[in-house]
């Protein structure tokens, strides 16, 4: 009697676990899903409207591959290319008037990532769990690193890998040459503007790689010695090489199981 008393109370142990476990999937599920709902309706709220929505582009200049000898400091410029890049502008003066801790916008078409990106140096992380609304969030928003500045050489964002596809997640799509092919560039809108930047690398590393230190250079061999690291540990060779003067935009998301695994996507201003 007591074996069976016992074998019952073990079985309703373990009911108890799974449904709790089934509990707390559906509602981070339903959290995730209401999450993006929120991200969609600031999107629409601060999306500008223009007379030619479906055919609306911005052609934008390649940057110019230049070829630098060491031996005899001759550069030569390549002939520019033209592509058109197709992103719907948002209004960013509406986005910081909503919340002064917003530093723009970025967006890759044909992807998920369409976010806000926020910025607070005297508090480096504080958008990893918060919305755009400052409230809890479990996504978080992107955030740019908080010793960037819109000035830095390189801009690195952060953000979450989610399950269900949010936030980052996409960027880890780009360990497939195909991805990057076709989607070979990132926007990003400020008060300065609309920029479009180029993928040039795509790197697996640990969240302490050295590419995190660089920020800020004013000198060109320090910057080509950044960018060769860039291109020897890419996954593939994208056949771009920044530039001296050219900023770089590092995004930044998990990847794998591991918890010091990173996906780093890596791209130039044209």
């Amino acid at each position: 009697m007591k074996k069976k008393i016992s074998t019952i109370a073990v079985i309703s142990v373990f009911s108890i676990i799974i449904l709790l476990c089934v509990v707390s999937i559906v509602s981070q599920k339903i959290t995730e899903h209401n999450e993006k709902a929120e991200f969609e309706k600031l999107a629409e709220i601060v999306t500008e409207e223009t007379t030619n929505t479906d055919n609306e582009t911005e052609t934008m200049k390649k940057p110019n591959l230049l070829n630098v000898s060491d031996f005899n400091n001759e550069v030569q410029a390549e002939q520019p290319l033209y592509y058109t890049t197709y992103y719907e502008p948002h209004s960013i003066s509406e986005l910081i008037s909503m919340n002064s801790e917003c530093f723009g916008w970025i967006s890759i078409a044909g992807t998920n990532i369409n976010y806000p990106v926020m910025h607070t140096p005297s508090n480096p992380q504080k958008y990893l769990n918060r919305n755009f609304y400052g409230e809890y969030s479990y996504s978080g928003t992107p955030f740019l690193d908080a010793r960037c500045s819109a000035d830095s050489t390189n801009l690195i964002i952060y953000g979450h890998h989610m399950n269900n596809g949010t936030m980052f997640a996409d960027l880890c799509n780009y360990i497939d040459y195909s991805y990057f092919t076709e989607h070979p560039t990132v926007v990003i809108e400020t008060k300065n503007g609309a920029f479009v930047y180029s993928v040039f690398s795509v790197m697996k590393v640990k969240s302490n790689d050295d590419w995190y230190k660089f920020l800020t250079t004013d000198l060109d061999k320090t910057y080509e010695k950044w960018v060769s690291y860039a291109k020897t540990k890419s996954l593939y060779n994208t056949e771009i090489t920044p530039v001296y003067g050219q900023q770089i935009l590092t995004l930044s998301t998990c990847y794998g199981y591991n918890q010091d695994d990173r996906i780093l996507v890596l791209a130039v201003r044209n």
